[in-house]
């Protein structure tokens, strides 16, 4: 499964990935934006000119069809591992559920540009499952939380950027 996403944000690139790599952010994000059960950061080093960084485990109780939620449980706790290119003005990610993680590989990336007065941000997932007869139904599955989490992330990023 790969999926490609594009949103146009109200500031400069620089603006957007102090944001992104604030930890008193990301904390709120994933608590109030995100219905996440737990948020760790569990380690974070480097800044914006030389590059960041970043492990985060989190833990989510999705709305997940029932084959789903038999084979991952009724809370997914997840780590993601993160590298900031400021060169690339790009974030590449991998993730990885607490369960089955031989089975599942979900990595992509986060890149922004500037785009008239603001940012462009792409994301890019691509996910493979290796579960017989449920790899495609969790793949899927992926790919709509993909979705509504990066529309809930957007959305209040943007809220944090009107607020000032």
């Amino acid at each position: 499964m790969k999926l490609t996403l594009h949103y146009d944000m109200d500031c400069p690139p620089e603006r957007f990935w102090s944001l992104y790599f604030d930890p008193d952010y990301t904390t709120r994000l994933h608590r109030e934006a995100l219905g996440s059960t737990s948020i760790n950061i569990v380690e974070q080093h480097g800044d914006l000119t030389t590059g960041v960084d970043r492990t985060l485990r989190y833990g989510q109780h999705p709305d997940a069809p029932g084959p789903v939620k038999k084979l991952f449980g009724d809370e997914i706790v997840t780590t993601e591992v993160s590298t900031f290119d400021p060169g690339a003005q790009t974030s590449t990610f991998t993730v990885t559920p607490g369960t089955m993680a031989d089975k599942t590989e979900i990595r992509g990336s986060i890149s922004v540009e500037a785009a008239g007065d603001g940012c462009r941000q792409t994301f890019n997932l691509e996910a493979k499952v290796r579960i017989f007869g449920a790899g495609p139904v969790v793949e899927r599955f992926i790919e709509r939380q993909a979705r509504a989490t990066q529309d809930k992330a957007v959305a209040f990023m943007n809220e944090e950027l009107a607020a000032g």
